[in-house]
């Protein structure tokens, strides 16, 4: 079966945010109204549909503007239909949807702890994703940062501080940023 995506608006937030609050642990979520002002910014909702239309899950991607590069911050397949494949069908999506830019990175947090973040780990890396060479503290937790270059270096630790200031800018401000990220 064929899956494309389409971008979300806000009242596709609204309709989806209910369901973040289950795939996710409340540390790691912004509230709402913080998804609803990034997306003024440049952070991009996208919904995965399948060949039928039937919607199939969501990412909130945060888009750097000058680094050419984008964070795949939150994924979520739908309970209905996970098992069959659908996340690596949805990454897929998201590697041509991002065809031009330099490449997609994402957090798995709580990573190496939870037996969870080790399978999410193992399941991104099956999908092309590496480890970014850095030690990775989001909201005060450890977190393994990954990469998938598209048109861009194979190696970004060097630049890494930068690009991700720059993906997260739509949703904190600098200050905002060091409180809640720390890369070393």
């Amino acid at each position: 079966m064929n899956y494309n995506i389409i971008r979300g608006g806000h009242e596709d937030l609204n309709r989806i945010y209910p369901m973040m609050t289950f795939d996710f642990e409340s540390w790691e979520l912004p509230k709402e109204s913080e998804f609803h002002a990034a997306m003024l910014k440049g952070a991009e909702l996208l919904l995965l549909k399948d060949g039928t239309g039937l919607e199939c899950g969501y990412a909130m991607m945060l888009k750097s503007r000058g680094d050419n590069y984008v964070l795949l911050g939150w994924l979520g397949v739908y309970p209905n239909v996970r098992g069959n494949g659908i996340g690596g069908k949805f990454l897929s999506c998201l590697r041509e949807y991002y065809s031009a830019l330099g490449g997609i990175l994402l957090e798995v947090t709580k990573y190496p702890e939870l037996e969870k973040a080790r399978k999410l780990h193992a399941f991104y890396q099956r999908n092309g994703y590496g480890d970014v060479k850095c030690e990775y503290i989001l909201y005060n937790e450890p977190a393994a940062l990954m990469y998938l270059p598209i048109a861009g270096p194979e190696d970004i630790s060097g630049d890494i501080r930068v690009i991700i200031r720059g993906c997260y800018l739509p949703l904190y401000t600098e200050t905002e940023q060091k409180k809640h990220i720390d890369i070393k």
